[in-house]
């Protein structure tokens, strides 16, 4: 008979803990499923020839490109309501705090990423033994302060309608004039391998005279700047957006009654992207499985890839998992007095989404999910904080962009001085800072980085090829930095959100406009 209970029992607890964590273990299958059976199909799918080989992976990764817009579809509402939602129903000396906090340990935490990553690759030097490649320099088109001028312009849109659809970015026309310069020498020392450089040299004439002079005609190419301006980048402008719904809510907080019909619309479109959000979940395994799956079998040469950049995988690798295991959740337990592997084992569908689609902003709407669902964080917190935090604290990028700046000067036999590290630090939280919550968007901002201090911007071919896997796992970390966050700033606000709470019942705001509110969150 005890038997038998037992047996009941366990048995009960499996169900219980199935059907709690199904959708945590359906993402985790078809994140492990998607590897391997991208590897396995990875030597089929290259012998066959073009256009079976593009058609194929279409196919294969369809499922996840259909995840993938579902879930850019939502973003935008999801941002601005959550924002406009969050401050509009938060004391402005509450939301004052809890923002001064939140961007304090923002930075912060970017701050000690960066400093990890230059502190590994320069114990490490995975760059050195590297055969070092001939490079031609070029200097960079922008300037790190235009960059961060736009970072700064983006910020105020000129048009909020336009702002859903486009980014100002700045563009700096280059005009080439190429001209015809004959060159007469000596001929009769050189050596073959002299000859050769010369021919390889722009020439595109040579005569041999009879008096053992040569002549060879070569262009010549200068470039010059036409002007700078700025241009349109097809991509939402999501800190402008930002901004926006922060001074609308702030505006509408202090409008009071007057401003509750707009308020109780936005709360009820919150509760509608809910809902869509709970839908989209259940199918996120089918489509993170068929992203990991297709770009396993489109990668040509998964074993040279990985084996010739083994170190530097290894050195990334190593920094993200030491600040992801140990620095972030050392913090959390350090301000919160609790066990912080309890709270990383509610995010992991949101990090397995992470790794999934490279998208931190894409991975919003299942983080916003773990939070208040898994970890019973405040909605006024994660409904505020988030959204900003997917924008800027990027902790897994800046990390990475310090390491591959420093990685790509040994490479190339380059030693920087302390100053130089310095340089790469800071300029690696910056540019971080100015990413896009978008896959690769840390490769675009490392070309700040390169220019800071002089190194090739060609060099970032080197670790291209690898940057699909990296950008997978330092998303996760970016996610997971978020989500620590918003636990600690809960935490350091426990007191001024109760003190808020209990305001509003004494003045009798209750279960009417602001029950609404909650409720929808």
């Amino acid at each position: 008979m005890t038997s038998l209970h037992s047996n009941s029992l366990c048995s009960s607890k499996i169900k219980k803990f199935l059907k709690k964590n199904l959708l945590v273990l359906l993402i985790i299958f078809s994140a492990f499923t998607g590897v391997l059976v991208g590897v396995y199909i990875n030597g089929p799918i290259q012998k066959l020839k073009q256009p079976d080989q593009y058609t194929a992976l279409i196919i294969l990764g369809f499922p996840g490109e259909i995840l993938i817009r579902t879930l850019k579809m939502i973003i935008l509402p999801l941002i601005t309501c959550s924002l406009i939602v969050g401050l509009s129903t938060l004391d402005n000396r509450v939301s004052g705090k809890i923002g001064g906090r939140a961007v304090v340990y923002y930075l912060s935490t970017t701050v000690l990423a960066a400093l990890l990553g230059v502190a590994l690759v320069a114990v490490i030097k995975p760059g050195k033994g590297m055969a070092h490649p001939e490079i031609k320099t070029q200097q960079d088109l922008v300037r790190p302060l235009d960059s961060f001028m736009d970072l700064i312009r983006n910020m105020f849109p000129s048009n909020i309608f336009r702002a859903c659809l486009e980014q100002d970015k700045t563009l700096i026309q280059i005009g080439y004039e190429v001209t015809k310069q004959n060159i007469t020498f000596d001929a009769t020392n050189l050596t073959n391998k002299e000859i050769n450089e010369m021919l390889s040299n722009n020439t595109i004439s040579l005569q041999i005279n009879q008096n053992g002079n040569s002549t060879y005609t070569k262009n010549i190419v200068r470039s010059y700047k036409i002007g700078k301006g700025l241009a349109s980048n097809p991509a939402t402008n999501y800190l402008g957006l930002i901004v926006f719904s922060i001074i609308v809510g702030k505006i509408a907080n202090g409008l009071g009654k007057e401003a509750e019909p707009f308020i109780k619309f936005i709360c009820a479109f919150n509760a509608i992207i809910a809902k869509m959000v709970s839908g989209i979940m259940w199918i996120s395994p089918i489509g993170i499985g068929s992203l990991i799956l297709a770009k396993f079998a489109e990668m040509s040469q998964v074993n040279e890839t990985f084996s010739s950049l083994a170190l530097f995988i290894g050195t990334v690798l190593a920094a993200l998992l030491i600040h992801g295991i140990i620095v972030l959740p050392l913090i959390y337990f350090v301000v919160c007095k609790k066990n912080p592997y309890s709270y990383l084992k509610g995010m992991l569908s949101a990090m397995a989404t992470a790794f999934g689609t490279a998208s931190s902003a894409a991975t919003l709407p299942i983080t916003f999910r773990c939070l208040e669902d898994n970890l019973n964080v405040d909605k006024r917190i994660t409904r505020f904080i988030l959204p900003i935090g997917t924008t800027i604290n990027m902790d897994g990028t800046a990390l990475y962009e310090a390491i591959s700046a420093i990685f790509i000067a040994q490479s190339v036999g380059r030693t920087l001085t302390f100053g130089e590290y310095a340089a790469i630090s800071f300029t690696s939280v910056l540019a971080s800072i100015g990413a896009a919550a978008i896959p690769h968007a840390g490769l675009v901002t490392m070309l700040i980085v390169l220019d800071t201090v002089g190194l090739p911007s060609d060099m970032i071919a080197l670790i291209f090829s690898v940057d699909w896997f990296l950008d997978r796992i330092r998303t996760m970390i970016n996610v997971l930095g978020d989500a620590y966050g918003a636990g600690i700033v809960e935490h350091l606000s426990e007191q001024d959100l109760n003190v808020e709470y209990s305001e509003e019942k004494d003045i009798g705001i209750d279960n009417e406009v602001d029950g609404t509110m909650v409720s929808s969150f």
